[in-house]
């Protein structure tokens, strides 16, 4: 059986998990957060249940679990990537406004 960080080295290697992320980062019309989505993909995959990792890495259905994780965290509101990410910068450009406002009130 191997280890989780040797399954996900030989999909790095050959840019199976990038061109995963790609592919549905194609289809969202903001992709400014692509690369640290990858990033933390492959941190989700190096914690994943080695067991279902390895039965998928045995059986070639590593592209299908990579693409529902994937689906999975771009679609939900409770993942830690909209968390993190599409949460945060609607926040972050809220808070942004109120400030170019009470500045502009000011002058």
């Amino acid at each position: 059986m191997l280890s989780n960080s040797e399954i996900v080295q030989i999909y790095l290697d050959n840019r199976l998990i990038k061109t995963c992320v790609e592919c549905q980062f194609s289809k969202l019309k903001d992709r400014q957060y692509e690369d640290d989505f990858f990033q933390d993909l492959v941190l989700i995959l190096l914690e994943y249940d080695n067991e279902k990792l390895n039965n998928a890495h045995k059986n070639n259905h590593i592209n299908a679990l990579i693409t529902r994780i994937i689906i999975n965290n771009i679609y939900s509101v409770t993942s830690k990537y909209y968390k993190n990410y599409i949460k945060f910068n609607s926040n972050s450009d809220e808070i942004t406004k109120e400030v170019i406002n009470i500045s502009d009130e000011e002058y």
